[in-house]
């Protein structure tokens, strides 16, 4: 089901490492890549930025009862594939997350599957949507070889609520890592900090 798969090819870790790509960076080399179909790459000791959308950039994750069911989703599928969050945010219309597969063989395929199947489920047939609740595809799958690349990751997804004008500081959207990372208090997603893998 991941063929139509949408992946960014990111330039090399040299190339990266000289940049040191930042939030501004990271967002520019998002809207300006020219998006192509291929299957995601499964290579152990990456971390993956993902970015799937509701359907028809629909405000369906507005509705805390399908964020909640997200975040279940979320965590069973983690237990399952035994993979670490690094990051996430849940927007209105779509979603960022960092997440780094902890075996040497996985398949992102299906990962998401396992994410996005249960909520759109729930969502369906509770009657909460009258749609699908994503946009069909597996969006876009960002390999990611390097610390600073991560680091980068994880900021621009804390900071998209603030870019967007939902709250003033990352830390206070409820649907977001971010306050996790300053308090250390776990939301509804359980995560892990890189420096506890990689250290």
């Amino acid at each position: 089901m991941c063929r139509d798969m949408i992946i960014v090819a990111l330039p090399t870790t040299t190339a990266l490492n000289e940049v040191r790509l930042g939030v501004d960076s990271v967002l520019k080399m998002i809207e300006s890549t020219d998006f192509k179909t291929r299957k995601a790459w499964n290579e152990p000791g990456h971390s993956h930025f993902l970015t799937f959308s509701t359907y028809h950039k629909r405000p369906y994750l507005l509705d805390p009862r399908i964020c909640k069911s997200l975040a279940k989703s979320i965590n069973r599928a983690a237990q399952k594939h035994e993979f670490a969050v690094l990051a996430y945010v849940f927007m209105p219309d779509h979603v960022h997350m960092t997440i780094f597969p902890r075996n040497e063989s996985y398949d992102m395929c299906d990962i998401l599957w396992s994410i996005k199947q249960g909520p759109s489920q729930v969502a369906n047939n509770r009657q909460w949507i009258e749609t699908n609740l994503w946009q069909p595809g597996g969006g876009h799958d960002s390999n990611v070889a390097n610390s600073q690349e991560r680091i980068n990751n994880v900021n621009y997804i804390h900071q998209n609520p603030v870019r967007k004008g939902i709250v003033e500081e990352s830390h206070l959207f409820r649907w977001s890592s971010a306050n996790w990372y300053l308090t250390g208090e776990q939301g509804e997603i359980f995560c892990t900090r890189g420096f506890e893998i990689w250290e």
